[in-house]
């Protein structure tokens, strides 16, 4: 009896011991030979962030990686089911889904695999901002400008839904107060590594081009070349379903009050290592009932952070209607100012 109680005695701190250690049970191994024991926390466009038993939570360029090796179950970029890692050698993961086979994806070109537990643990990621702008003058001169605008990117796994709006106002002594309303709503799902399929609407009022309302619906394919905290490129082609009601009809007789178009979008945003963010998007709608009936809406640019939260934005915003209605301009352009909130 006595032995039995100082065998347990032995016994009992290195059994706590080893429940206290950590589960890493992962070796990440670079370029140079060093073997990195650990587990793995995400794996990104450009880099590989793991979990180290001695340095704690570390990023690395995905060029230095020769293998990774983890037990975990995977979470890969268009793919719902958990996967297996069996084997990786520098340019190739060998994986294992509950749909099937196997098969081999390049390690370079995966966007994002994570932990299966994570994805589900955590499975909605908000992002967004706000900002305002304007100028105002009374006095010997008067003058009314507002811009605000609003956008929200909710993510819950493959899915990624977009929600923008925005409203300007602009008034002086020559002209009453015009208004501009428009409210957007894009849902992406990725069914692939890269490819995702898009599904768009938006509602616009716009008095200075005679548009009571427009509404917009579409559905198209897109492509994301890269996607990352620092960069991001994606590009979409499709067709919509266009129905707009003018406030004068008069004025725009020639005009289709419904009618399909081909759309085409891109995206584009890249974030220098001091703060500053620029931004390019740009779609294009061409109606195929009129070669002649098409418009494009460019916004480029730049986000600069002034203090936790805080941003400065200057953007310059680009229409070109090619059959406006009459006593309108061809080509809108405006800049705009503001300082807003991001998060």
């Amino acid at each position: 009896m006595l032995l039995a109680v100082r065998r347990l005695t032995v016994f009992f701190p290195i059994l706590l011991s080893l429940v206290a250690l950590p589960a890493f049970a992962g070796v990440l191994t670079l370029d140079n030979g060093d073997r990195i024991h650990g587990q793995l926390v995400v794996v990104e466009q450009d880099h590989v962030v793991w979990q180290s038993e001695t340095f704690g939570e570390i990023r690395i360029e995905k060029g230095k990686v020769l293998s990774l090796d983890t037990d975990q179950d995977l979470k890969i970029a268009g793919r719902d089911e958990p996967c297996a890692l069996a084997g990786h050698r520098r340019e190739q993961w060998e994986l294992y889904c509950d749909s099937g086979s196997g098969w081999v994806m390049d390690f370079p070109a995966i966007n994002r695999a994570e932990p299966y537990i994570n994805y589900i643990g955590q499975p909605y990621t908000l992002h967004g901002n706000v900002s305002a702008g304007g100028v105002f003058e009374h006095g010997n001169r008067e003058r009314e400008d507002l811009d605000v605008n609003i956008s929200i990117d909710l993510r819950h796994g493959d899915f990624h839904h977009l929600l923008n709006a925005l409203y300007q106002s602009q008034s002086n002594q020559e002209v009453d107060s015009l208004e501009k309303y428009h409210l957007g709503y894009d849902l992406r799902w990725i069914f692939s590594e890269k490819w995702f399929a898009a599904a768009n609407t938006a509602a616009d009022k716009e008095e200075a081009r005679n548009l009571d309302l427009g509404t917009t619906v579409g559905l198209g394919l897109g492509y994301m070349f890269f996607e990352t905290e620092k960069t991001a490129l994606s590009i979409q082609g499709g067709v919509s379903r266009l129905q707009e009601e003018f406030i004068d009809t008069e004025l725009s007789e020639s005009q289709d009050d419904l009618y399909a178009a081909g759309r085409a979008a891109i995206n584009y945003r890249y974030k220098f290592a001091l703060g500053p963010e620029v931004y390019y998007d740009q779609e294009i709608l061409q109606s195929v009932n009129s070669s002649e009936d098409y418009q494009t809406n460019v916004k480029l640019g730049v986000r600069t952070p002034l203090a936790e939260g805080l941003m400065m934005e200057i953007a310059q915003h680009w229409l070109y209607d090619n059959t406006p209605s009459l006593g309108s301009e061809k080509e809108d352009t405006k800049l705009t100012v503001g300082v807003g909130y991001q998060w």
